[in-house]
């Protein structure tokens, strides 16, 4: 008897712990989307950091930006992952999307995903 209700107390405390993470942890992409076209030297590709490009900065420095997200198509028309394609010049179009996550303490941050739709070799 003592057994069932250890077990009963055991799945509401389960339930109760993980259901609330999932109500008070949101994200909602917002209605700010923004389409840039860019030319870049391709860097590299690192699991971790993803695809590596080094840009022209406004003072003439070189920056680095990386992209972690990239379409299927825009991966199929170039090998990013090959060393073979590192140093060569590349007409990038990618997507800004601005979304908004809520952690568990109800503050609200705004965050940018990137994310290449088009590669084209220069």
């Amino acid at each position: 008897m003592k057994t069932k209700q250890f077990v009963v107390v055991v799945v509401i405390l389960c339930v109760f712990m993980f259901g609330a993470n999932g109500f008070t942890k949101s994200k909602s992409v917002l209605q700010d989307k923004e389409i840039v076209t860019i030319v870049a030297v391709f860097d590299g590709y690192d699991a971790d950091n993803g695809y590596a490009f080094l840009v022209a900065g406004e003072d003439g420095d070189l920056e680095i930006v990386y992209f972690t997200d990239i379409t299927e198509e825009a991966l199929k028309s170039v090998n990013l992952k090959s060393n073979d394609t590192i140093g060569k010049r590349f007409e990038i179009t990618y997507e800004i999307t601005e979304y908004e996550e809520e952690d568990e303490d109800g503050y609200t941050e705004i965050f940018e995903q990137y994310t290449i739709i088009k590669v084209k070799a220069l």
